[in-house]
């Protein structure tokens, strides 16, 4: 499933949208009757940032979103 997601450039803040395909992963589990799928995202195409042009995200990278404290 293609989508758009929103990331923020680690050099100069700034916010860019990119296109990527929405993967579930799913990690061995320590019981086998449990199923844990983990939401991940993999870019499309190489993306640079819309301001400063350094690169934010690659095709070989999988993007996993956490929550910040």
């Amino acid at each position: 499933m293609k989508t758009r997601l929103r990331m923020k450039c680690k050099t100069c803040g700034s916010w860019n949208r990119i296109e990527v395909e929405k993967v579930l992963f799913e990690p061995e589990s320590s019981e086998p009757k449990v199923k844990i799928f983990i939401p991940m995202y993999l870019p499309l195409k190489v993306e640079t940032c819309k301001r400063c042009k350094n690169v934010i995200a690659q095709p070989t990278e999988m993007i996993q979103i956490v929550k910040d404290t």
